[in-house]
């Protein structure tokens, strides 16, 4: 699939398929999927006999892309609603994170007079805002809000130990 932006905006979620993005003078903001969302698309695929990640390539001239992760507390609250549904385990989760550079997409780009910019973590106003939202909400409670705070601004692994100290505070 080929998606096309030219003088103009686009933003959304990557998704684990086969795609291409052309940018000319435009803008494209995507999200990644949660950590717990990568493992389970993993999972599929393996059980589908796909060993590699789907590719997806972007071309970018005279434009800028942004590849985020999701906050905090979008990755907390996916994660805990997929153990408490048995889709996913602790045991799952500890084995996935021995192999960190398991992805659900492999992402490749070729950029002119522009800017590509991979795994980009969200700004510390939008994690705190985030959380405090789903704090209010009752979905977070105080005691793994107060460990997810910890993980503002961190990457990799530290990021992902947060959110296994988050989840076993709420436990």
């Amino acid at each position: 699939m080929i998606h096309v932006c030219i003088m103009g905006g686009h933003e959304g979620v990557i998704r684990p398929e086969k795609k291409i993005y052309f940018t000319l003078m435009g803008g494209v903001q995507l999200k990644r999927n949660t950590v717990a969302r990568q493992l389970l698309t993993y999972r599929l695929q393996t059980q589908q006999g796909l060993a590699k990640p789907r590719t997806q390539f972007f071309l970018t001239i005279m434009g800028g892309v942004d590849v985020r992760l999701p906050t905090l507390a979008e990755e907390f609250i996916d994660l805990r609603e997929m153990m408490n549904s048995g889709s996913l385990s602790m045991d799952d989760w500890d084995k996935a994170m021995a192999d960190i550079s398991r992805s659900d997409v492999s992402v490749s780009a070729f950029t002119l007079m522009g800017g590509f910019h991979e795994n980009v973590l969200p700004s510390e106003n939008e994690e705190i805002e985030s959380l405090a939202v789903q704090r209010h909400l009752g979905n977070i409670s105080d005691s793994a809000g107060e460990v997810l705070q910890y993980g503002i601004g961190r990457k990799d692994a530290e990021r992902r130990a947060t959110l296994r100290r988050a989840v076993m505070a709420e436990v």
